[in-house]
């Protein structure tokens, strides 16, 4: 059936638009807590360049918090499955920038992960109010262990990342590599915003990593927090130096 999907364009848009739904069915049933309502406008507001950090098993709540009419790209998969995300988040008014990083199995197989991100650059410098949201372990992981990119994009723009969690009372945690969460609807639920990272001012590549691993601690730490505030078991990270 999923192969059946992916090979029609009709069943594409089907299942982009069910997405769609769905999204917004859990979002507005949803008792949401927001533990700072300041931050979370402030960025919402689009009156700076930001870029949006998220673990991939946290994203399908996401397309609801940006907002209408609000200049925001994501990074989406350049594949069938991406066409079905990009066009249920194009549905919120995001765009997509096709691209992610190369699975180290198929050496010869380019999948856009470096172009999409010298878009999100390109993005970022021609932009004053614009947000990018990137995963840092996705499309592959390991799970909940930042790659490079997002650090990378923030030291090269000069440009301060806000993560984002979010957890629900009702819901479940899929066998996927990245323990993808689906929340149900008519449950208790929280959206965790920052605390935003500032750029480094060490640019070096020592400086760099310094940043990347204190992208990947804070993501964590408030994705963990926002499982136990819905009294959940928090998602670990995959072991370091785990396999994609």
């Amino acid at each position: 059936m999923l192969g059946r999907v992916r090979r029609s364009p009709r069943l594409r848009r089907l299942a982009a638009a069910l997405g769609a739904w769905y999204i917004r069915l859990v979002d507005r049933t949803t008792a949401w807590e927001i533990p700072d309502p300041a931050l979370r406008d402030r960025i919402r507001a689009q009156q700076e360049r930001i870029v949006i950090a998220i673990w991939h098993g946290r994203l399908l709540i996401i397309p609801a918090e940006m907002p209408p009419g609000g200049r925001v790209h994501a990074m989406i998969s350049a594949n069938r499955d991406g066409d079905i995300i990009a066009d249920c988040v194009g549905r919120f008014g995001i765009a997509s920038m096709r691209g992610s990083s190369r699975d180290p199995r198929k050496p010869l197989k380019r999948k856009g992960g470096a172009a999409a991100a010298a878009e999100a650059i390109e993005l970022l410098g021609e932009y004053d109010r614009i947000a990018v949201a990137l995963t840092p372990d996705g499309p592959r992981g390991p799970r909940m262990r930042a790659q490079p990119g997002v650090a990378s994009v923030s030291a090269a723009m000069d440009v301060p990342v806000a993560p984002f969690a979010f957890s629900t009372s009702r819901g479940f945690v899929a066998g996927s590599w990245d323990s993808f969460f689906i929340p149900l609807p008519f449950g208790r639920g929280v959206k965790v915003w920052g605390p935003v990272i500032e750029p480094p001012a060490d640019r070096s590549p020592e400086g760099i990593e310094a940043h990347r691993l204190h992208i990947e601690d804070v993501l964590t730490r408030i994705t963990q927090d926002a499982d136990r505030r819905m009294g959940r078991n928090p998602v670990e990270p995959a072991a370091p130096g785990a396999p994609r």
